[in-house]
């Protein structure tokens, strides 16, 4: 059905604003896992990250099918240097590993910046391979509609 009132459409559109609203601070105050402690935070996108446990022999496999069916960041939506992320951290949930609805394509800088940023890349707390941003599709989503990273 197509509305032809514009009193209509803004009702519709201000009922969809006020959802995502109370959504949004819905999912903040419910992160599915804590992030990781201060005390285990580390300071560089140039650290590694730590991987605890075996990888799974399907993973590069896996990554790979990830990477050809989502080929740019979801952050910036560049296509070279191209990081697969967990949603919920290997090191958590070994056993999403390889679930598809667990994956996000981040560039390397963006996996740092945006998917290890526990609080976001725009509050206080710093990035760390060691913690994780329970938001991550949510803040993705805003870099790549243009709001800046301040730091």
């Amino acid at each position: 059905m197509i509305l032809k009132n514009s009193w209509a459409l803004d009702l519709l559109v201000a009922i969809a604003a006020v959802l995502a609203a109370v959504l949004v601070s819905w999912a903040t105050s419910h992160p599915i896992i804590p992030p990781a402690p201060p005390s285990e935070l580390r300071e560089s996108v140039d650290d590694p990250p730590l991987l605890e446990g075996n990888r799974s022999d399907l993973w590069p496999e896996t990554r790979a099918a990830f990477v050809a069916k989502n080929p740019a960041c979801a952050a910036c939506g560049k296509r070279i240097d191209l990081n697969v992320h967990h949603l919920i951290p290997f090191y958590l949930r070994p056993d999403l590993e390889l679930v598809e609805s667990n994956l996000i394509t981040l560039c390397r800088e963006h996996h740092f910046r945006v998917g290890h940023d526990p609080d976001g890349p725009w509050e206080p707390e710093r990035p760390s391979w060691r913690a994780y941003n329970p938001r991550v599709i949510e803040h993705a989503g805003q870099v790549l509609a243009g709001r800046p990273i301040l730091r």
